[in-house]
This record gives structure tokens, sequence and C-alpha cells, in this order.
């Protein structure tokens, strides 16, 4: 069986685990973590997509290890906001971003954990008072992404150009990880809402008052950062990707998640028990009205109810203000922890010179080790080989559907596809060959054993076509 994390290394890749300060961003050690973050990731998601048990769910919950997953994300933000922009300016064309986008991407992919494990209920309990750093955080995140939008960058189509400054480069790698962050935490607000009964005292208040979260994902459904249009059309952010759509008004998963976060909150006695529908709040909420069309009560029926309410709170005006019985809350403590160690390390400028030899260096041979290590981390082989036994598993399909029409009599494009496909010959023992690479679509094979011995050769043009 396919695995990305081998059961028996499960136990150790997430007890190796481990908090970091600001400054330890991009040492060695913070790189072996690293490594063990991203297999997991990857394990994790592919036992969802597979339906087997989620072991590296259950390992992360069980070992307590959330709670570190929202340290981690926290530290990489605050390195991405306050000190990659001191180390642009020591150096504005540095010789490799590789490094700097491996930062990045550890954010998204502590940040997919989470989302993966906050599903259960079970994942929501054992957060105990670090959810208020997590709602801060989604909070941040998502303002984030409606920031973008409004400035209208996700309509600019994603072109990569050979020729563009690096700088450029990185700001777009930046966007587009704003993005998937931003999304994937309005999924972690809907498994919050949903389980707040599950959470510390003070989450309910903290997302109610602090942030208010039906207004933000109010503004979320309103500007609607999962779609786009493009020269090819509409596009929606389906899978962490744009893809164009046909039917327009088909509801995708982000979008569907901020209708059930929205709807948990409002009609939710416990999260509405201090929340005070105001003038400047009944508006904000009647927006979401008028987006509540037939089109989307049919495919998401649960928000009818929410729908009545909102009708209801439109005819009645504003609500009184409620008496506020709070007299102590819980204050999030890892953002504020790391700061303090931020400054007794000299501050944010201090860390970027330190980290100048990490995240600079010029030495070539150094920067090409770093880079096979960290291409044999993300386990790039392995995703190419598990794409192409999804695409083989395709062509067999097809291939049997072909041989039962050719009992009755074969159709015109299946004897055309016979034909073109017997024209390929396999670049190894040169037989016929009739599947192709899952990746470049442009060299044809006969066996997976054939592509496996030509794979050392091929990656090289195969992998700059993606």
């Amino acid at each position: 069986m396919v695995n990305f994390v081998y059961p028996e290394e499960l136990y150790f890749f997430v007890e190796s685990i481990r908090s970091f300060e600001v400054s330890q961003i991009g040492s060695s050690k913070w790189l072996e973590v690293h490594e063990m973050v991203i297999k997991l990731s990857q394990q994790a998601a592919f036992e969802v997509a597979q339906h087997r048990e989620e072991e590296v769910k259950e390992f992360l919950i069980s070992r307590d290890k959330l709670r570190l997953l929202i340290h981690e994300a926290y530290c990489v933000n605050l390195w991405k906001t306050r000190v990659l922009p001191h180390l642009l300016e020591i150096d504005p064309n540095p010789q490799a971003t590789f490094l700097i986008y491996t930062v990045l991407y550890h954010e998204a992919a502590l940040v997919a954990l989470l989302d993966l494990c906050l599903y259960h209920p079970s994942g929501c309990e054992v957060l105990q008072e670090s959810v208020l750093d997590l709602i801060d955080y989604c909070a941040h995140s998502v303002s984030q992404v409606i920031g973008l939008v409004s400035m209208g960058y996700h309509e600019n189509e994603s072109k990569v150009d050979v020729d563009e400054a690096v700088l450029t480069e990185l700001e777009r790698q930046k966007r587009d990880l704003i993005y998937k962050i931003g999304l994937r935490c309005i999924s972690i607000l809907n498994y919050l809402a949903d389980n707040v009964a599950l959470l510390h005292l003070s989450a309910a208040r903290r997302m109610m008052i602090t942030h208010d979260i039906p207004w933000l994902v109010t503004d979320v459904l309103c500007f609607r950062p999962w779609q786009r249009k493009t020269s090819k059309g509409i596009e929606k952010y389906i899978d962490e990707k744009w893809t164009t759509v046909d039917d327009v008004a088909k509801i995708i998963k982000p979008e569907a998640q901020a209708w059930f976060c929205v709807r948990q909150l409002i009609l939710n006695p416990e999260t509405m028990e201090n929340y005070t529908l105001n003038e400047a709040r009944c508006k904000q909420l009647s927006k979401l009205v008028g987006l509540m069309n037939d089109v989307i009560l049919d495919q998401l029926p649960v928000l009818i109810d929410l729908k009545q309410f909102l009708g209801r709170l439109t005819l009645s005006g504003n609500v009184a203000d409620k008496s506020q019985n709070l007299l102590l809350e819980d204050v999030p403590q890892i953002q504020e922890d790391l700061l303090k160690q931020v400054e007794r390390d000299g501050g944010f400028y201090q860390i970027a010179q330190a980290q100048d030899s990490v995240f600079l260096n010029t030495n070539r041979e150094e920067i090409c080790a770093l880079a096979s290590k960290l291409s044999a981390a993300y386990s790039t082989d392995l995703l190419c080989e598990l794409e192409q036994n999804l695409a083989d598993g395709k062509v067999d399909d097809n291939v049997d559907k072909d041989a039962e029409g050719a009992v009755g009599g074969a159709s015109v494009e299946g004897n055309e596809n016979a034909t073109n496909s017997s024209t390929k010959s396999c670049p190894i023992c040169k037989a016929k060959a009739s599947k192709k690479c899952a990746n470049c679509k442009q060299i044809h094979y006969c066996s997976r054993e054939c592509q496996l011995k030509d794979w050392p050769q091929h990656k090289l043009t195969c992998l700059g076509k993606v």
C-alpha cells in the first residue's frame, strides 16, 4: 500500500513536531521538522481521499499536537510579515527564493493539517485555550483574502513570466498561499462554530464580540473570493486550484462552508447570548437575504430557517443592547509569547540580519544541495506515481469500454483512438504504447516498469512543464 509516511514512522514523525521561535526558522532543526510536517500533511490528505482510517489525525489529537501546529502557524506568519520584508531590503533580488517559499508553504501545510483534524469534534475539544489564538489567526487570514479581492488581485490571471523580477514572482506566490490559507480558515471557523459547546468558555465571545465573525463571513459571501472572471470564462477555486466551470450556480466547498458557519453562529442561542443585533449588524446581515435565492436553497436546504430568521429580523428592526455579564476573559498567549521572545532576540531586524546567510545564500553548491534535499521531502516522485496510477485506472476503464463496444460494432471514435495509440512507441522497449505520462501528456509508455526506468531522464523535461 502506497504511503507518504509508513505506520512504523508515524509515531516518530508526530512526536518530532515541536515549537520554534521566529529566530530559528530556516535552521537545520527547523527544516527537519518541516520535512515531517509536509509528509504528514500529504499522508493525512491521502488518507481522506482514499477513505482510509485517518491515522495521522488520530496521532496528532491523541499526542496533543494541535496547539503546536497553531504555534508554528503564528510563528511563520510573524516571520512572513515582519522578518521577510527586512530580508528583501538587504537583497531585493536573491539568487534563490525556494527556501523563502518553503517557509511560506510550511504555514499552508500546518493550516491544512488543522483543517483535517478540526473536522472531527475530538480535534476541537483538545484545543483548550489555544482556540483563542486560532480564532484570531483565522479572522486575520480571512480578512486578508477579502482585502486582496477588494483590490482586484483575484481577477488577475496567474501567469508565470520567466523574465519577471524575483520579487514579483515571490509576491505572486505569497498571494496564492494567502488565498489557500484564507479559504482553509473559512472551513476551520465553520468547524469551530459547529462545535462551540466543546470549546473554551471565551471562544464564543471571541468569535462574536471581538472579531464579529458573522459580519466577516457575510463580507466573504458578498465578495466571493472562490470565484473569478478570466478570458477563459468563470473560474472557481476547486481543490486549491482555479478551474473553469460550466455551471456557475453550483456551490463549491468554501462557499458551502461559509454559509454553514454563519448559520451555526446566528441560530445558536449560546453564541447569540451577548451578540447585540444593532442597526449596523442588521443591515450587514440583511445582505445575506438577497444572496439566498432558490438555486442556493435547493443545494443547501438547511439555509431556509436562516432566511426566515433574517427575514423576520429585517421586519422587526434592531434589538436593544444586551447586558454584558462577563467579568474576566482569557486572552490569547501564543502570539504574545512569540513577540516577547523576538524582543529578547533583539527585534525583527536583528533576526533578519542573522538569517541573511541562510535565506540570501549565494553559494551555488549549498543551494543545489538544499534544493535536492527539499525536493526529496516533497515526495514529487511519489506524487507523480499516484497520479499516473489514477490515470492508468482511467485508461483501463476506457479500454474495457472499447472492448465491449467492439462486440456490437466499434464506434468511429474508438477506432480512431486505437489507431492513434498504436502509432506511439515506448522510449524504453520500443513496443506499442497506449498509456501516457499523466503530468506532461507527451510521452507514451507500454507499462509502469518502463516509465520508472525512464523517469530519471524524463523528469528533467516533465517537471519543467508543470
